[in-house]
């Protein structure tokens, strides 16, 4: 209800209404968890929260985790429940004012929780939690601020302050291997990509270590906003596309042209696609054929085993 929540002062006042858990508490805001990696962090005054009172940072799911300040005697306790193992975690604390995070890795789909009450050092409560996917939710985990009154009755607040989400892993532009040489390793075939004596682009053998077969290597050279140039290291020249359609034949040029412009979409963990600016279409193979690359798809499957995502190793000298 517009009654029971405010801005006030740079805080997010949410007044505590009757609710049996957490999942049926009125006065709950939520964001969404973002992947693969994020983290959120709050700080709470619970001072204006009354008897029965409890307030925190949660991981709306299901089964859902939180961990709030809970007025109860007189005593502000911090409490962090785990709905999945049934584990209730409580600790006294001294003020009412206190820092809560959530960090989620929704690629493992695991999550932790934690506080402070310096807003420095935080300390981490419980084990490791799980975030499964399920259908009765079906948005996903979402971080929580929420207040709710345990005892069947309204009570006080909770203030919210300096609501931070970080996410760790949002600037790609650090994982593109500039000026690096690299191998690029097909994920649906395990086979490297290898520029040959001809000026084609083939599947090589499969992926070594210590590879000396320099058509297998390829320097990146960066050509701004993330496009890049790839120069194959036994000379046959640069990667470049021949063609539209079903004739969009990935071959080598001695001369590096538009058609040799290619975007890196990184896709973590030294995972990438390579989109042609010439074709606007990934570079890739139908790896149960044993045809060459081409120029000509629209993308990858989430298992990522359809022959446009690569992994990608930095040769060191």
């Amino acid at each position: 209800m517009n009654t029971h929540w405010k801005l006030k002062a740079g805080e997010l006042q949410l007044r505590t209404l009757p609710a049996k858990d957490f999942l049926w508490a009125h006065n709950t805001l939520t964001q969404r968890c973002v992947g693969p990696e994020s983290e959120a962090t709050v700080i709470l005054d619970a001072s204006r929260l009354k008897e029965g009172d409890i307030a925190g940072l949660g991981l709306m799911n299901i089964p859902y985790a939180w961990v709030a300040v809970l007025h109860e005697g007189n005593r502000y306790t911090l409490r962090f429940f785990d709905q999945y193992k049934h584990q209730t975690i409580d600790k006294p604390l001294q003020s009412p004012r206190v820092s809560l995070r959530a960090f989620g890795d929704f690629d493992n789909d695991v999550a932790r929780l934690s506080y402070s009450t310096n807003g420095t050092r935080f300390e981490s409560l419980g084990d490791t939690i799980r975030l499964p996917y399920q259908l009765k939710t079906f948005q996903g985990t979402r971080f929580a601020l929420f207040a709710y009154n345990t005892q069947n009755k309204e009570g006080g607040y909770a203030a919210f302050s300096k609501f931070e989400l970080k996410e760790p892993m949002a600037d790609r532009s650090k994982n593109l291997p500039i000026g690096k040489t690299i191998t690029l390793t097909n994920l649906a075939d395990g086979r490297m990509v290898r520029a040959d004596p001809h000026g084609m682009l083939v599947p090589g053998r499969s992926y070594r270590t210590k590879e000396k077969d320099t058509g297998c290597k390829f320097r990146v050279i960066d050509r701004g906003n993330g496009r890049v140039v790839l120069q194959a290291m036994n000379g046959t020249g640069f990667v470049t596309i021949t063609g539209q359609g079903m004739a969009a034949d990935v071959r080598l040029s001695q001369q590096e042209t538009a058609a040799s412009l290619l975007l890196w979409q990184d896709m973590l963990r030294g995972q990438c696609m390579l989109l042609s600016l010439h074709t606007n279409r990934f570079v890739g193979l139908n790896p149960h054929t044993g045809e060459l690359y081409g120029a000509d798809w629209p993308g990858t499957l989430p298992g990522k085993k359809d022959g446009t995502v690569f992994s990608w190793q930095e040769i060191v000298p």
